[in-house]
């Protein structure tokens, strides 16, 4: 869906001792971060507050479990067998999709470790195997 080659289509391997560089599709979405640094710092001193109100009884929807699948995904084609960090800045919990940990009413609380320990935690096994699935 993003227009990426699959590995068997690519035009070249990757050559021993010179550095692994996205090609193709991919190069739309990664760059080292030399290339991007002033992209990069320029997006993060412009965030602002989230434009869609989320009402005062709710958490906002977050399916950080799914942007980490595509963004494994969308490395995992871009560099094969090559070393990668994906950094996630979350502002709270995954609320939606693969990897939720906590509904969106906030009278459902978040678990504790606690709630782990007793077996009492309502999305845990669910997020355990997805995050478990994810990196490995």
């Amino acid at each position: 869906m993003l227009g990426l080659l699959a590995p068997s289509l690519r035009p070249h391997q990757p050559v021993a001792g010179q550095p692994t560089r996205p090609y193709g599709a991919s190069a739309r979405f990664l760059l080292p971060l030399a290339h991007c640094e002033f992209q990069l710092t320029s997006t993060i001193e412009q965030l602002q507050k989230d434009p869609w109100p989320v009402a005062n009884d709710r958490r906002p929807t977050r399916c950080t479990g799914a942007a980490l699948s595509i963004a494994i995904g969308l490395m995992e084609t871009s560099f094969p067998n090559a070393g990668a960090r994906i950094m996630l800045y979350a502002g709270g919990p995954c609320t939606d999709g693969p990897g939720m940990v906590v509904g969106t009413e906030l009278k459902e609380p978040i678990r504790s470790h606690h709630d782990i320990e007793r077996d009492n935690a309502k999305y845990y096994r669910k997020a355990s195997k997805v995050i478990s699935s994810l990196f490995l």
